[in-house]
């Protein structure tokens, strides 16, 4: 009985027993003391489940690339190699991760699966933040070989996240087919939109594209991480001189060090406003919903939508509902919030 009880809440992943008993008393504690809220819930199978034929998405080229270390607690890597293969039997399927986490038995369930090993040697990183430039390593020697192989087009996603949805490379290619791109200067490399999803997308923090997920042509999603290593090294006195949004927007780490150099290196000249931001995402990118891929990210929270708060916008999410305003220039938005504290 104890077990099952346990196991009720399994997001986010542990195998600590003490992590899991907090778990349960922090989740029993939010339904208990939340007042004037409704409690929804989600349930998703853990492992692979058949597909009715009718679902299966046969799309062949788009290639589906996931990079980091290998998530064990579950066997959640794994299954969601499983999960993929099962949902998208025609799409050539890449994982790019470090030589630490490769052994037989990962050779012998790529080779299973018909999964491609891009296997890169890892380093401790030195400068940069936290794990930017393992990021940039990752991303570019898995998008390397599928340039090699000549996919046309690319999904670049993590290890540790799962979309559940069916026929999703049809909706990504079909969506993208109908929103043209028109180059912005000389030095614009960018053949066509590239599309990301609302999760930790967000509105007030400038030149912020979620890194989590990007489709497009092969080109481009390489174009977007080919950057050059960070390096800076950060110091505890840097950090602690962020207060605001903008402070750090202007700090330049993690999705806004990708999406800044990837905007300078194609000729973008960067007027840190919310209006250029905005911009950028008009021209050059599609925001799509997370809900629509059936996003599962079962790491920090049990909260579908953690950063979501119907009176404190300062951590709003671009949704397509968003992002289609933000195209027709219909959204309005308060670029005070950018000076607004990151903590209240």
């Amino acid at each position: 009985m104890i077990k099952f009880k346990l196991n009720i809440i399994n997001v986010p992943l542990t195998d600590n027993l003490y992590q899991r008993i907090g778990l349960l008393i922090k989740w029993l504690y939010m339904r208990l003391l939340k007042k004037n809220k409704y409690v929804t819930e989600r349930y998703r199978p853990i492992f692979v489940n058949k597909l009715n034929e009718s679902l299966l998405d046969k799309t062949f080229d788009v290639a589906i690339l996931m990079r980091g270390q290998i998530i064990k607690n579950d066997e959640f890597t794994l299954n969601t190699l499983k999960i993929y293969r099962a949902n998208f039997p025609k799409a050539p399927i890449y994982l790019s991760t470090w030589d630490y986490c490769v052994d037989d038995d990962l050779c012998l369930f790529s080779k299973k699966n018909n999964i491609k090993l891009i296997i890169s040697e890892f380093n401790k990183p030195t400068s940069g933040y936290g794990a930017d430039n393992l990021q940039i390593i990752g991303n570019v020697n898995g998008l390397n070989a599928i340039c090699e192989d000549k996919v046309k087009y690319c999904i670049s996603t993590r290890t540790d996240q799962r979309f559940y949805s069916s026929n999703i490379l049809i909706y990504l290619k079909n969506l993208i087919s109908h929103y043209q791109y028109k180059k912005s200067n000389p030095n614009d490399k960018q053949l066509n939109r590239l599309i990301a999803m609302s999760f930790d997308t967000f509105l007030y923090r400038l030149y912020g594209l979620g890194d989590m997920f990007l489709f497009g042509l092969t080109e481009d999603v390489l174009n977007y991480w080919n950057s050059e290593k960070d390096t800076r090294v950060f110091t505890k006195e840097d950090l602690s001189k962020v207060i605001t949004l903008r402070d750090l927007s202007n700090l330049r780490v993690d999705e806004v060090y990708f999406m800044t150099e990837f905007l300078k290196r194609n000729g973008h000249k960067l007027e840190w406003s919310i209006e250029d931001y905005l911009d950028v995402l008009r021209k050059r990118f599609i925001i799509i919903d997370s809900n629509s891929l059936d996003f599962l990210w079962p790491k920090y929270s049990f909260f579908e939508e953690r950063y979501k708060d119907f009176r404190d916008i300062r951590f709003k999410e671009v949704s397509y509902l968003d992002w289609l305003l933000i195209k027709n220039y219909k959204l309005k938005f308060d670029d005070k919030i950018l000076d607004s504290k990151r903590h209240s």
